[in-house]
């Protein structure tokens, strides 16, 4: 099997159309894209109404969506754009101590290492005190 070749002309072109496509806004969203769309929205309409009643309205307006799933992309929503929660910043603080712990016994390990390669110079014997006499 071969490799197909492709040149620098082609692969700018292909570079520069996905730019331009980039930059175009979407024109077609799925029932969760929409709802991230227009998370500010709901939200709002969340704090003086149902999902219940937020659903309906959408429904009406052509969004075919039911409460459950409209409270289920919120939620979803919700946590993938919130600040840490308590869990996740303790796991982080574990992984600070638990990598900060490896970096000391390497070192450790460095300084183990080193001993154990630099030669001392070999102790002479000392005569004993009855051996003197």
């Amino acid at each position: 099997m071969t490799d197909v070749l492709y040149s620098r002309e082609q692969v700018e072109a292909w570079q520069q159309n996905l730019e331009k496509i980039a930059q175009l806004p979407r024109t077609s969203f799925t029932k969760k894209q929409a709802v991230e769309a227009l998370i500010k929205d709901i939200e709002a309409a969340l704090k003086n109404r149902s999902y219940q009643e937020v659903a309906k309205t959408l429904k009406k307006d052509g969004l075919d969506i039911t409460a459950g799933s409209l409270k289920q992309y919120v939620t979803r929503y919700r946590r993938s754009h919130s600040k840490p929660s308590r869990r996740q910043k303790n796991q982080e603080k574990a992984e600070v101590v638990k990598s900060k712990t490896l970096v000391k016994s390497d070192r450790s390990s460095e300084k183990t290492q080193k001993r154990r390669t630099t030669k001392t110079p070999a102790k002479s014997p000392q005569k004993s005190a009855s051996a003197k006499k």
